[in-house]
């Protein structure tokens, strides 16, 4: 192995370098300058310092949560004539556009990736440089009129498009139809902005999530996975937590606010409501603003419960893992929303809004079905949720009834 550097850039601002030694060691290091003028740390976990940052075997994981995954990483690994498993090489290469604020360029530019690589789709993912997550195959795209095109290099991107796999049926309606019907149950809350569209020169529709950590201007805005924020690896480290433990992140995190801990009860609940069940610590994710960490908008909701693989819950709700999403219990919810800080009232007032919004979901669910062309992949969900709602949900209050007083519960 060999050693390799790159300058790593928050939000434009060169912040320092990123080493890799022989021995497979990774050290970030701030430049003085960096500090001197006060910028902010470029990770929760690396904050200022100046002090090298040392990881023994490979990517600090903040940097490792930044490499492509799937089918992304296995292309770029191809045009780069190296192992998929190289992590520190194919971030040099292609984290020019990563998710947030962030982005590591080689600091020694020798041969450009071999991009032609003899598939249009693949052509279209290398050529912007970028680095996403995800196993799904996805481009980064630009809105031209009114038509979609993959990014170019160097070129600011809005949009991701999530591209059909051959794998799960239907996943590109099955999130738009998703994420709609969680918007009719999360009104006052922030989700994605999606839309199905084509995108010129791939095949296929593709879903068009149009990114919250860039702006019209170019400018990046900066956030970190939870995966990130807990110092978890990427890979697998990703489903070996519990929802407990981002609602405890939060709530002990100096600079977040309890209101968060609260909108993200609410959007686990919307999860197991529509059968969200890969809702790993990829996919919640906070903001890093002058006033601390907050929550980003809801993104990658997808009823992966109907698909029968999918059927087991991502994370552990409490000490109860490994649970299928039709053993989800009132006491697993109302755990789960004292791990949130939140008391019985809390509890019951948060469910209570979803079940006053279930019409106005079903109502979008389907209009979003028939927009997508996919009714019967409509009805699927809608059936879902209220056989959920009459599973899980509808029983809460009454549980609730049973249990001894909990006013000595945190609550918002």
């Amino acid at each position: 192995m060999s050693a390799a550097i790159g300058a790593v850039h928050y939000e434009g601002f060169y912040a320092g370098d990123l080493k890799r030694e022989p021995s497979g060691r990774c050290i970030f290091a701030y430049d003085q300058a960096y500090l001197e003028a006060y910028r902010p740390d470029i990770a929760f976990t690396l904050p200022r310092s100046g002090e090298p940052y040392i990881s023994e075997n490979g990517l600090h994981p903040f940097f490792d949560n930044l490499v492509a995954e799937g089918w992304l990483r296995n292309a770029q690994a191809r045009a780069i004539g190296t192992s998929p498993d190289d992590r520190f090489d194919l971030l040099l290469a292609f984290g020019h556009d990563c998710a947030g604020g962030v982005s590591v360029r080689t600091a020694a530019p020798g041969d450009p990736p071999n991009i032609d690589i003899g598939d249009p789709t693949a052509v279209a993912a290398l050529t912007s440089r970028a680095s996403l997550s995800g196993v799904q195959p996805k481009v980064l795209a630009v809105r031209d009129g009114k038509r979609f095109r993959p990014a170019r290099r160097d070129e600011t991107s809005r949009y991701i498009a999530k591209l059909p796999s051959g794998a799960l049926r239907d996943i590109v309606e099955n999130e738009f139809i998703t994420t709609e019907a969680t918007r009719a149950f999360l009104p006052d809350d922030r989700i994605t902005k999606l839309e199905i569209a084509s995108v010129d020169g791939i095949d296929g529709r593709a879903l068009l999530v149009e990114r919250f950590d860039r702006l019209g201007s170019g400018a990046r805005i900066h956030f970190e996975e939870f995966n990130q924020l807990l110092g978890r690896r990427s890979g697998d480290d990703k489903y070996n937590a519990r929802y407990d433990d981002m609602a405890e992140f939060i709530l002990r995190t100096p600079g977040c606010t309890p209101v968060d801990a609260w909108r993200l009860y609410r959007r686990e609940l919307v999860c197991f409501l529509t059968g969200n069940t890969d809702a790993h610590l990829k996919n919640f994710a906070m903001f890093h603003t002058s006033d601390g960490l907050r929550l980003t908008p809801a993104y990658d909701l997808v009823a992966a419960a109907l698909y029968r693989e999918y059927a087991t819950v991502a994370l552990a709700l409490g000490e109860a893992r490994n649970l299928t999403i039709d053993q989800i219990k009132p006491k697993h919810l109302v755990a789960l929303g004292h791990a949130h800080g939140l008391g019985a009232h809390e509890i019951l007032d948060a469910v209570s809004q979803l079940g006053a919004r279930r019409k106005a979901a079903i109502k979008a669910a389907k209009a979003a079905a028939a927009r997508a062309g996919a009714e019967r992949l409509g009805d699927e969900l809608v059936n879902f949720m209220e056989h959920r709602w009459n599973g899980s949900f509808a029983s809460i209050g009454q549980f609730l009834s049973k249990k001894p007083s909990d006013a000595g519960a945190n609550s918002i």
